[in-house]
């Protein structure tokens, strides 16, 4: 094996030489000339992408997740390097651009900087996955979101949770992303592939959310008489999900492998048990 890379430092080095003699006489030698990756070298060529919907999103929220998808566009992956999507992002803080939005913490939609960014990780993940890269960490939300099945997110958070994944093919990978207001995609360019793979989610168990049932005393509901009951805030079901990596060739399922396993939790509903009198019986 140390051999193999004393060869590959000798041809670089002799490459580099070349390329400077000719300069020194005014000739040069573009790119695709002697591309030097992996001994292995091939056109790049497109090979997956994937696409979420982020058109109902608030402006502040459109503007996080176009200013993340930005940051990785055209985004470089040698061969055998690990992309970190905190590392390629950035801090999300006011001071570098973004804005406050909804954002999961702990099993609730509170407001915070950067809301937005974990569907751009997210459509990033399920491209790279398609691509056939290497997922070395991802992780799920609390909640269940609404972009993507269960079992097929992944959130990131500036310092705690990251998107990681590995170039493991012989040639650079590169990383287009679009965001038009409504639809965000990714592209990822490389080598060809012989294999296609998909990300199944597959619901194991559905968690039924809880309802409280509070009385309106203020008086904000003047309609609904004492024991009339309304429902007012809509619970969410959680999930026990799993995802599963799907490989097929040539049109043909070759493999399906779990990959994770992840829960989700439910959201808790309201319900309003009423005060206010009928005045017609009251006239009686």
């Amino acid at each position: 094996m140390k051999g193999f890379f004393n060869i590959k430092i000798i041809i670089l080095s002799l490459l580099v030489l070349l390329t400077l003699l000719f300069s020194a006489f005014g000739f040069t030698i573009g790119a695709n000339a002697m591309p030097f990756y992996d001994l292995q070298p091939q056109k790049q060529t497109f090979r997956a992408q994937f696409s979420t919907d982020y058109s109902k999103s608030t402006a502040e929220r459109k503007h996080n997740v176009e200013l993340a998808a930005k940051s990785l566009n055209g985004f470089f992956l040698d061969v055998g390097g690990e992309f970190s999507f905190n590392d390629a992002v950035g801090a999300r803080t006011e001071k570098r651009g973004y804005k406050s939005a909804k954002i999961i913490v702990d099993g609730e939609f509170v407001e915070g900087v950067g809301g937005g960014v974990c569907q751009v990780s997210t459509t990033l993940y399920n491209a790279a996955i398609r691509a056939g890269l290497k997922i070395t960490e991802v992780h799920a939300h609390s909640l269940a979101v609404s972009y993507v099945e269960p079992s097929c997110d992944a959130m990131v958070n500036s310092g705690s949770a990251d998107l990681r994944f590995i170039n493991k093919t012989h040639n650079p990978i590169v990383i287009m992303s679009a965001a038009d207001g409504e639809i965000l995609t990714f592209k990822i360019y490389g080598e060809p592939m012989k294999a296609k793979y998909q990300l199944k989610s597959v619901i194991k168990e559905e968690i039924m959310p809880e309802y409280t049932v509070v009385t309106d005393n203020a008086g904000d509901y003047p309609d609904l008489f004492a024991g009339e009951r309304r429902v007012v805030n809509y619970g969410k079901k959680g999930y026990v999900s799993e995802g599963y990596l799907v490989k097929t060739v040539n049109g043909k399922r070759v493999s399906s492998v779990k990959i994770r396993k992840d829960k989700y939790l439910a959201i808790g509903g309201v319900i309003v048990e009423g005060r206010a009198t009928n005045a017609e019986e009251n006239a009686f």
